[in-house]
């Protein structure tokens, strides 16, 4: 019987396309997610947790390696979370984004003058010869409902003269809703690391990185922690489960405070 070879490698791609395709919003249809931006981008940035060191290192690497002469493309910008505190570290900034109320939403920030806005398909735009190549490209959180990785990642590598950042995670966010996940029998997106597996398959060699940020969030009572939480749990049990993230304040409120780590992986095209 002959041996199983350890350097047989499944086929990312394949299973990517598997797992988006399956996903049960339909949002790997562009209408779909454009609708699902239209009614979530209003309050995107107040559900969002602050990114401090990520965007302290992305800042460092930016500065460091590209100086001023830099441009920047933010793939799936949105609403300028990443890119408006990116912008001073380079002279010219693209904010690409399938959606025109998130990218209404970042216009309303008022980007500096250096910023273009540009609303495509992110699989249009990524193939289109109109879009011309940067110095560094960034990709944070915007492959997860593109069935195509391969041509996804293949149009960033073209597009990336000397770096390319995607920014992922592997899964592991807030206490309640891993467990919520876990309750519910579903398995733990590991983007990140398919991501990796998907950038070695093309010939690439990553470095990797994991960030730690800090999330909190306050709840002036009980009944608004469990609100949020929604496990199918007696309250008792999931106060006891969330116990180590939580502190009890004196107005008979509750604080809730986490840690997650964000996956960087970073593929150096050129020289500085």
């Amino acid at each position: 019987m002959t041996a199983p070879n350890p350097t047989v490698q499944t086929d990312v791609f394949g299973e990517w396309r598997e797992q988006v395709l399956a996903v049960r919003s339909g949002r790997w249809q562009p209408e779909r997610d454009r609708a699902y931006w239209h009614a979530q981008a209003a309050k995107y940035d107040a559900g969002q947790p602050e990114l401090p060191n990520t965007v302290a290192w992305l800042h460092g690497q930016l500065g460091g390696r590209l100086g001023g002469a830099a441009s920047l493309l933010d793939v799936g910008a949105g609403t300028g979370r990443l890119t408006l505190p990116l912008a001073g570290a380079v002279a010219r900034v693209t904010a690409l984004d399938h959606s025109p109320d998130m990218l209404a939403v970042l216009i309303s920030k008022q980007p500096p003058a250096h910023l273009e806005v540009r609303c495509q398909e992110l699989a249009d735009a990524l193939h289109d010869s109109s879009l011309a190549p940067h110095d560094a490209v960034l990709a944070a959180w915007s492959l997860a409902y593109l069935p195509d990785l391969r041509g996804a990642l293949t149009g960033l590598l073209r597009l990336a003269r000397r770096d390319l950042f995607l920014l992922e995670d592997d899964g592991l966010g807030s206490p309640h809703v891993t467990l919520r996940r876990t309750l519910a029998g579903q398995p733990r997106p590991q983007r990140a690391t398919s991501l990796r597996r998907a950038l070695h398959a093309l010939g690439e060699s990553p470095a990797h990185l994991q960030i730690t940020e800090t999330r909190e969030l306050v709840f002036p009572d009980t009944a608004a922690l469990l609100a949020q939480a929604r496990l199918p749990l007696p309250e008792a049990e999931v106060l006891e489960f969330l116990h180590p993230f939580l502190t009890a304040q004196e107005d008979g409120g509750w604080r809730y405070r986490w840690t997650f780590d964000v996956h960087v992986l970073h593929v150096r095209r050129g020289s500085a």
